[in-house]
């Protein structure tokens, strides 16, 4: 019995670790989806007149809708938000898949320097309902 109790212990730290890694790839393809669109379409809003150079982004082969959200934007401040998932198969469920939320705030600081915060935050499954679910975060400032 004793030895079982360690397995099982052994198992759940083994899954956990898992969860943990998984949400956290998430965040970062989250990121790196975020930084290659900014960098090259320039789809993210920069102010709250500015929607951005596109609507749509592709990110995992998936087509992603790109949201400007006029209660975090103000002037010289435009915020845009876009989710993705990560399925391993094609037709996987897409509720037990990987999951990314992604925030861009892009500030106008007047100037060549203006400011660009990415924030991913990635999740082992994206329903809301597990207790199994793991987030973990990035930011990225440039």
């Amino acid at each position: 019995a004793f030895i079982a109790s360690i397995a099982i212990k052994e198992l759940s730290l083994s899954v956990s670790g898992r969860d943990s890694q998984v949400a956290f790839y998430a965040a970062d393809a989250g990121i790196e989806c975020a930084l290659y669109q900014d960098l090259h379409v320039d789809a993210f809003a920069s102010s709250t007149s500015d929607t951005g150079g596109s609507n749509t982004m592709n990110c995992n082969s998936t087509t992603v809708d790109i949201v400007p959200d006029p209660i975090l934007s103000n002037a010289g401040r435009g915020v845009s938000l876009f989710e993705v998932s990560f399925p391993e198969n094609e037709g996987d469920d897409v509720e037990l898949s990987p999951f990314a939320r992604v925030r861009i705030t892009k500030i106008d600081i007047g100037g060549v320097n203006d400011e660009t915060i990415i924030e991913s935050r990635g999740y082992n499954i994206k329903t809301t309902s597990s207790v199994k679910r793991v987030e973990r975060a990035l930011e990225v400032t440039y």
